[in-house]
């Protein structure tokens, strides 16, 4: 079993609220990374324990699941969890050109946005494994915190997560690249 817990610090936001354990989005934040991580963890192995993740938000300025995820994941890779690759997550979105008419709208994805851009334009947060050499990535989380207007042929949305998929993949590999140096070091310190 997976349990989260997740703690945003007063001063974490710009107005300053203070996030309560009745607080939704941080009930529903908390819920998506328990169940992710139960079924990525290899908790066969525990068959009865509990691993807890507890995270404490000190600055918030967008890509909160993503953040957790990522620092989740690297934790449990410190803690000597077992999974199959390390998880990684990314937001990502798209700008529309203000001078685009209806018919003719051009859209670029971006990835990795700051809270104001979050409350301005439509995005996901999405997270992927690293599949068997030669497969794709799998899709493990995928959470739309906005609306998007769907087109034929997908365009925005495809867009956004072919780019998502792709940070992820780029996020991964910086992921792997720190705990490789970080066991390195630890390996240098015992001899």
């Amino acid at each position: 079993m997976v349990e989260t817990e997740i703690n945003i610090a007063p001063f974490a936001q710009t107005d300053r609220r203070r996030t309560t354990k009745g607080d939704k989005r941080v009930q529903e934040l908390q819920t998506t990374i328990s169940q992710t991580f139960q079924t990525h963890l290899f908790t066969h192995l525990y068959p009865r324990s509990t691993i807890s993740i507890a995270l404490h938000v000190l600055s918030l300025d967008g890509a909160l699941l993503a953040a957790c995820l990522n620092a989740a994941s690297l934790a449990l890779v410190d803690a000597g969890v077992p999974m199959p690759s390390i998880l990684a997550a990314v937001t990502s979105g798209h700008i529309t050109s203000a001078e685009d008419t209806p018919s003719s709208s051009s859209s670029d994805p971006v990835l990795d946005l700051s809270n104001a851009e979050e409350q301005e334009l439509p995005f996901l947060s999405l997270a992927t494994v690293a599949a068997m050499p030669g497969e794709d990535d799998k899709v493990s989380v995928l959470v739309m915190e906005s609306r998007i207007q769907v087109e034929q042929g997908g365009g925005k949305l495809d867009g956004m997560l072919a780019l998502g998929v792709d940070g992820c993949n780029r996020v991964r590999k910086v992921l792997e690249d720190v705990v490789r140096r970080h066991g390195a070091k630890i390996l240098r310190g015992r001899k």
